[in-house]
């Protein structure tokens, strides 16, 4: 049974729950969900290991707390959910924001961790168009609420592929994004135009890694994830790629048997 637990960072109450027993895996969610994004992968893992699922602050459970949501502070976050947890090293993956925390976690956190996993979160920052786009979008939610954003991230996240088989897979998505306030949303997009160029991170990973690319995606793309995964073995460190033709943005989600399966052959790889 999963249970609601919470721990501080910063001075804000931030969520998490577990499942399993085992060495720690630490999966981290991408916005605007929460840890329930995750859910239907960790049920398969927990067989294996300890899987621990954090609500990102402002997402789910966790409170925003001040200023921007940026990958410095969720990074900071997984590092004092680790030593409330009394865990020294993990096994980590993430999904787009939860990836980009990974890049975080390895600049500043290097000794903690085991192995890293990414899943649709291609190392680059933003471009300047980017940047303004994100503008325009803290605009619109200020000022006609979050229903326009989330019809069109359920389109720009999600693939055609899972759009089209499981509709209850759309619902479920959408019911997760609805509970995210407009202030989180404002406040994740300002992190996320901050965040840093994490090409030279990869470049400089000393950890077995795991890159999974979804078809489908068009915001991080396979191209982008081909180019991850080069430029960890260019550091000359091993990093395996793995494409899924029928998923978009939300690959673990839309196609959670397939993740886990990658995911636990990475895993078990590594222990």
């Amino acid at each position: 049974m999963l249970q609601n637990l919470f721990y501080y960072s910063e001075g804000s109450k931030l969520f998490y729950t577990t499942l399993g027993a085992g060495p720690a895996v630490v999966l981290l969610h991408p916005t605007p969900v929460d840890h329930r994004f995750w859910l239907p992968v960790a049920e398969i893992l927990a067989a294996k290991y300890r899987v621990i699922l954090p609500d990102l602050r402002g997402h789910g459970q966790s409170e925003l707390g001040e200023g921007p949501i940026t990958v410095e502070k969720l990074a900071a976050d997984v590092g004092r959910l680790l030593d409330h947890l009394e865990i020294g090293r993990a096994l980590f993956g993430g999904c787009s924001i939860g990836g980009y925390t990974l890049y975080e976690i390895w600049r500043t956190m290097a000794a903690r961790v085991e192995a890293l996993a990414f899943c649709c979160s291609k190392p680059q920052a933003d471009t300047d168009g980017a940047r303004a786009k994100r503008e325009e979008t803290i605009a619109t939610v200020r000022e006609r609420g979050t229903a326009e954003f989330i019809e069109s991230n359920l389109e720009t996240l999600m693939g055609s592929t899972a759009r089209r088989r499981w509709p209850e897979k759309v619902v479920a998505v959408r019911e997760m994004m609805q509970a995210v306030p407009v202030e989180s949303i404002v406040a994740v997009q300002r992190g996320l135009a901050a965040r840093p160029d994490s090409v030279v991170t990869a470049r400089s990973m000393r950890v077995p890694c795991c890159v999974i690319a979804g078809g489908e995606d068009a915001g991080s793309t396979p191209a982008d994830m081909k180019m991850l995964t080069e430029q960890i073995r260019n550091g000359g460190y091993g990093a395996e790629y793995n494409e899924i033709p029928d998923a978009g943005h939300f690959a673990p989600f839309e196609q959670p048997e397939l993740v886990a399966r990658i995911l636990g052959r990475f895993f078990d790889s590594v222990i």
